[in-house]
């Protein structure tokens, strides 16, 4: 059976245990788990729908803005947390947040890779979600046919709806691998100022592509601290405060994952695995 399955089993223990903690350490203040998605294929819509109602009925969503005021101190906030992250800019976003966010009032950070949303040509689009997003790796399940990338006119539309737009980059490099200071300009200054002048809003969110402790390094960060505010992982973990504003820990979900799972998740059931990580990650923002 995969981990998925059978870490759902301890979702109460791991719910009981967290109480237990709480009132041992008399720590009565709240924390954030970041959650991110990527794309969402139509067929699988319903399922992301199904998902967002459960994590509304059983914790609660912070806007951007409330997000941001909380990492600069100035919200407070109690128990769970969430806040709805979406990476690489795809089409599908456009959709789910005009159709399932939109009428049940969550607002979410969307963070797009300048470049990729520039793209017409299909052949070119998929060229790139290919070779950029997975490594060249054609065969991985999770490539889908209707994958397209936001428009400017789509971004827009987000942005309208007070969503917040950060920058994934230009073309989604990992930036630990890129040796010239030029490229990393390029990609993590640049793409900001991209997005700060065709939408005229000040962009101050950065999400890394990739978002492990190898995509990113000391020179990158240093990079990222001229340029944003805070700078977002892919790292799991909760946020509390104060918090790391260029080491902001996220849970990667799944459409795919059984609600009993991303409960296990929202709850900290894998944060053991991932913290050698987050130290690391931390260093490096020090």
């Amino acid at each position: 059976m995969k981990l998925r399955y059978l870490a759902s089993h301890g979702v109460l223990f791991l719910a009981l245990y967290h109480r237990i903690q709480l009132l041992l350490s008399n720590n009565n203040l709240g924390y954030v788990r970041v959650l991110t998605y990527h794309n969402i294929p139509e067929n699988k819509q319903t399922i992301f729908k199904d998902q967002i109602h459960y994590l509304a009925s059983n914790y609660n969503f912070l806007t951007p803005l409330q997000f941001q005021e909380f990492l600069q101190g100035k919200y407070r906030i109690s128990g769970t947390n969430l806040l709805l992250t979406f990476d690489d800019g795809f089409k599908s976003n456009r959709t789910i947040a005009e159709e399932i966010l939109g009428p049940i009032g969550i607002k979410g950070i969307f963070f797009v890779p300048t470049e990729f949303i520039g793209i017409q040509d299909i052949y070119k689009q998929s060229e790139f979600i290919v070779q950029q997003m997975y490594d060249g790796d054609s065969d991985n399940p999770e490539i889908s046919s209707d994958m397209k990338p936001l428009t400017l006119e789509d971004i827009k539309y987000l942005k309208d709806q007070e969503h917040a737009i950060g920058s994934h980059t230009k073309s989604h490099n990992r930036l630990s691998k890129l040796d010239s200071k030029d490229d990393l300009y390029s990609e993590i200054i640049e793409s900001g100022d991209i997005l700060e002048k065709k939408l005229s809003i000040p962009i101050d969110f950065f999400a890394y592509p990739f978002g492990d402790i190898n995509s990113i390094n000391k020179h990158a960060i240093d990079l990222i601290k001229r340029r944003y505010k805070f700078c977002f992982s892919g790292i799991r973990g909760s946020n509390y405060y104060p918090v790391h504003k260029y080491a902001v820990l996220r849970d990667s979900i799944s459409v795919d994952d059984p609600l009993s799972y991303v409960r296990f998740i929202v709850d900290g059931g894998l944060d053991i695995l991932y913290r050698k990580k987050v130290r690391r990650l931390f260093e490096l923002t020090e």
